[in-house]
Order: C-alpha cells, then sequence, then structure tokens
C-alpha cells in the first residue's frame, strides 16, 4: 500500500513539474503579448497590470500610426500572413490527403515489381534535412517562375509530408478487411463509390493524423518560406515573426502576439479532432 501511495505521489509530482515546465513559459509569452514594450525592458521583472490592454494586437494587424506605442519599428500590415500560411498549410493537408491516400491504398492492395524499394527510399527520403534540399529547390522554383508564391510552398512542402502519409494510410489500409471491398462491388458500387462510401470513413482517424501532421508542418516552416518569399503577398506566420528582431531593435511585444495568434489555429484544429489523431497514431498498437 505505501508502495502504491508512494508511486501515485511521484507520478503526480512529476505530472505536476512538466505542467509547469509547459505552461509557465506558455503563461508568461500570453502575458507579455498584452504587455507595452517599455514595461517587458524593466530591470527587475515588473508587470504593470493597469497598462495591459490589446494594444499589440492592433499593432499586429494593423501597425500604421501605432508603432510609437508598441516600438520604432515601422512594420507593414502582418495580417496577410496569417492567411498565408493557412493557405499554403492547408492546401499541403489536403494534396497530402488526396496522393497520401492514392498511393497508400495502391501500396496496401496491389503487388507490383520495385515496391518494397520504392517504399523504403520514401521512408529514406524523410531521413534528408531540408538544409541540404534547400539550394536544389531554390533553383527549380526559381527555373519555373514560382518564387515568392503559395503553391510553390505547398508543393515543397508535399515532399516533406507525403511520405510519412503514404506509410501511414499504407498500414491503415492494410487493417482493413478486403471483405468490404468486395461486398461494396458485389452491392454495385463502382470503384471511387467503395473508396468514398466504405474504406474512406473506416480509414477516418489516419486521415486525420496525416493531414494534421501535414498542416503543422506546413505551418512551422521558416527555412523554405524565408528563403522561397520574399513579399507580404506570400510570407508566413513565422517569416513575419522573425522580422521583428532586426540588426536595430527587437519588438518582444510583437514578437509574442505572433506567436499567441499562430497558436490558435493548429490548437483549434487539434482539440477539434483529438480523438481521430490518438486513434491514427495508435492504430496497429494493440492487438486484439
Amino acid at each position: 500500500m505505501r508502495q502504491g501511495r508512494l508511486a501515485t505521489a511521484l507520478m503526480m509530482g512529476g505530472g505536476v513539474l512538466v505542467s509547469l515546465y509547459v505552461l509557465v513559459p506558455f503563461s508568461w509569452l500570453v502575458l507579455t503579448s498584452f504587455m507595452r514594450e517599455s514595461d517587458v525592458l524593466v530591470v527587475p521583472l515588473h508587470v504593470n497590470w493597469g497598462d495591459l490592454g490589446l494594444h499589440n494586437y492592433r499593432a499586429f494587424i494593423n501597425p500604421q500610426g501605432i508603432t510609437a506605442v508598441v516600438g520604432s519599428r515601422a512594420a507593414e500590415n502582418t495580417l496577410p500572413s496569417i492567411l498565408n500560411s493557412l493557405i499554403a498549410a492547408g492546401a499541403t493537408a489536403l494534396l497530402n490527403l488526396v496522393l497520401g491516400t492514392l498511393a497508400g491504398y495502391s501500396f496496401a492492395r496491389l503487388r507490383f515489381p520495385g515496391r518494397m524499394p520504392l517504399l523504403l527510399m520514401y521512408l529514406g527520403s524523410r531521413m534528408v534535412p531540408g538544409i541540404a534540399l534547400i539550394v536544389p529547390m531554390y533553383l527549380t522554383v526559381k527555373t519555373l517562375h514560382l518564387l515568392d508564391s503559395l503553391g510553390a510552398l505547398a508543393v515543397t512542402y508535399l515532399t516533406f509530408t507525403l511520405p510519412f502519409t503514404i506509410w501511414l494510410m499504407k498500414g491503415y489500409f492494410q487493417v482493413i478487411p478486403r471483405s468490404m471491398e468486395e461486398a461494396a462491388l458485389v452491392d454495385g458500387c463502382s470503384w471511387p463509390q467503395m473508396m468514398w462510401k466504405i474504406l474512406l470513413p473506416a480509414a477516418a482517424p489516419g486521415l486525420a493524423a496525416s493531414a494534421i501532421f501535414a498542416f503543422m508542418t506546413a505551418w512551422n516552416d521558416y527555412l523554405f518560406a524565408v528563403i522561397l518569399t520574399s513579399t507580404m503577398a506570400s510570407k508566413t506566420v513565422p517569416v513575419v515573426v522573425a522580422g521583428f528582431a532586426t540588426d536595430v531593435t527587437t519588438e518582444r511585444t510583437l514578437m509574442a502576439t505572433g506567436g499567441i495568434l499562430a497558436v490558435i489555429p493548429p490548437l483549434l484544429l487539434a482539440l477539434l479532432c483529438q480523438r481521430l489523431i490518438v486513434r491514427g497514431l495508435t492504430a496497429g498498437a494493440v492487438k486484439e
């Protein structure tokens, strides 16, 4: 009994420490986003609770005329960067679902020459660091006249996220009985109808996990976004937030505000799809 209570106490204590480790920095980030730039630089640290407000969020969305409140940087309108990130990440997730589902089904159901070497090649491509591909990627995009475009970003992200989607969907389709497909075809369904009405609903957890992974990879990317984009027409949130740190000054409050705004879309998506994500990532872990 004592050992059981001690183990429970240790686990609870560990959980509290981990929670503090995660929540304290994020809480400070949230607080900083409501503070004025002058208050952030005060030593020793002091929070002027009466001065907290939404001025940083207004400055992030439309900084003209209020740069004196948040600092000296004459920033551009940074609101389009959020929309750019949503478009690039959403397009990446959608392309992953379409291409990854078709490829995963092919690898799960068909037997063709070179099947395993091709799968291993996909897996090996995930081991190549992005920095090693940035030069050929840039030259390719430049040759195709696609620099500073969201389409180029989505296709670039696809090269890193598609192998994961193919492997995940392949494993998911392998555990779905063939009898479900055969029954649907016997009942008069065409192959597209069978995929849409039978297999895709059965593979929904895997689809959700793949989409979230692709979305988060594209949403958080900085390296390719900063190299392949140059104007606010295509810059994403990580590039804009990093731009608040310059050789002249660092707008800490705007960086914190950008960080909070960047957290909201993936957080909402994860909360909405939480159960499907867990089921999708743990599929096959337990043998029944």
